[in-house]
């Protein structure tokens, strides 16, 4: 009788979010990257509001990538999602893109996680900013240095 074993771990995808992750902690800010002042401007341009930046909501992204066409991406918040309270949509930029929304998600209350994974693409090396719209209006903000070695939008 031959014995079975079953071994678990991350796959391929978890593993590089891991990695994403920990990137993200350990990296030090870029000189010369755009700072906040750029995001929240661009924000009101697009939106008419102004964002508040939140530890609620989560981006992670490595901080280095070989190239811009697959970029992971992987986006969260802290939210009950209840009628009271809960995320409309997130929306992912990259402001030096040709086209600078990226990505939209929506969201209903006590249907759906608040959470996405994807891969985008980046023109260059430049800053993500991610966007969550509450149910309330409010417009919570997150932003990560990501450094592509080509680009992914030609």
């Amino acid at each position: 009788m031959v014995e079975e074993r079953r071994v678990v771990g991350l796959s391929r995808r978890g593993l590089l979010m891991v990695a994403a992750g920990c990137a993200t902690l350990a990296a030090p800010p870029v000189e010369g990257a755009s700072d906040d002042d750029d995001a929240v401007k661009l924000i009101e341009r697009l939106t008419g509001k102004t964002p508040t930046q939140s530890d609620r909501l989560h981006l992670v992204m490595p901080k280095v990538f070989p190239n811009g066409y697959t970029v992971p991406l992987a986006l969260e918040i802290d939210s009950p999602m209840t009628e009271a309270d809960h995320v409309k949509l997130f929306r992912v930029l990259a402001p030096k893109n040709p086209l600078i929304e990226v990505a939209t998600f929506h969201f209903a209350p006590l249907r759906s996680q608040a959470r996405v994974s994807t891969r985008i693409r980046l023109a260059e090396p430049q800053f993500v900013v991610a966007l969550a719209e509450m149910n309330n209006g409010a417009l919570l903000l997150a932003k990560t240095w990501v450094d592509v070695a080509t680009n992914g939008c030609k």
